[in-house]
């Protein structure tokens, strides 16, 4: 094998290892599986790339893995300084990356999304000035180089505007998804509660709670009720819904409408379920009917 491969294969075996070990830590502090299921898709899929970015700001190769480079025709690349090259868009992805990472996690640790977003948008910012930054004076071109573009033939315009339709198009369709995602479908989620004749069953995004009578233990009403953060479910302008944990309980099942503060408390088979209908009144009336079922 290559001894430039052994590196990159080297470097995205340790970033491999890093979520091992955190995942590890989880596991041994009794983390809960969701929280656990979480992390590591989010570690697994990130810290590889930061490994690798970082191999290639410190060594100057792996410039064979930059899109657009490694597609060029020999002629062009042989214009570029690659180990430049190759250490520029390590440091722009690892800078790029490190706040993506950070945003990602307050999700999971924040009750506010502002900090994400803010972090979100700086990650944006550096790729996207980098971008231009790097495309643009030819910064990366050794001395004495001819200009690229004298050397693209036709083919290689016709290919490279192949490419380009391809990435653009893909952009589309995965800006369209985020932004129906975020206007259309997190502003919205449904919410039942429903009593049948032995038992209650409240459905909503990522919550489908099937509970027999006789399994629960105890039944409160609350006015106010802190909710925690959300572990994973259904996080809408409107309702709240999935795995969360707070400092009372730990893990549990909620289903919300977030303008009601009023809330249902079940408990039952070791576990607790918190809900509410989506006014204070309906609430406190569907309440009242639970109490006199589970009597």
């Amino acid at each position: 094998m290559d001894r430039d491969v052994k590196a990159i294969v080297s470097a995205v075996i340790i970033g491999l290892l890093a979520p091992i070990v955190i995942i590890a830590l989880l596991v041994a502090n009794e983390t809960d599986i969701i929280d656990i299921v979480v992390q590591g898709i989010l570690l697994f899929s990130i810290l590889p790339i930061i490994a690798l970015s970082a191999y290639m700001w410190i060594t100057g190769k792996g410039a064979s893995l930059i899109a657009g480079y490694n597609t060029s025709p020999k002629a062009v690349r042989d214009q570029y300084d690659s180990e430049k090259l190759a250490k520029f868009i390590g440091k722009l992805l690892f800078f790029s990356m490190i706040p993506m990472i950070v945003a990602i996690e307050t999700i999971f640790f924040l009750e506010g999304m502002w900090i994400f977003w803010i972090l979100l948008a700086v990650s944006m910012a550096i790729l996207i000035i980098g971008m231009i930054y790097m495309n643009t004076g030819g910064r990366f071109l050794k001395e004495g180089a001819i200009d690229p573009k004298l050397l693209i033939t036709e083919d290689d315009k016709k290919d490279n505007r192949r490419i380009l339709y391809a990435v653009l198009g893909i952009s589309i369709i995965i800006t369209a998804i985020v932004v129906i995602i975020i206007f259309f479908i997190a502003p919205s989620g449904n919410l039942t509660a429903e009593l049948q004749d032995d038992s209650l069953q409240v459905k909503a995004s990522m919550v489908n709670e099937l509970i027999a009578y006789d399994d629960i233990t105890n039944v409160e009403y609350r006015d106010k009720f802190d909710t925690g953060r959300r572990i994973a479910g259904f996080g809408g302008t409107n309702i709240n819904s999935g795995k969360f944990k707070n400092a009372e309980f730990g893990t549990y099942t909620l289903a919300s409408h977030n303008k009601v503060s009023a809330h249902i408390i079940v408990y039952h088979s070791n576990n607790i379920l918190a809900f509410n209908l989506d006014t204070v009144e309906d609430t406190l009336s569907f309440y009242d009917q639970l109490i006199n079922n589970v009597k």
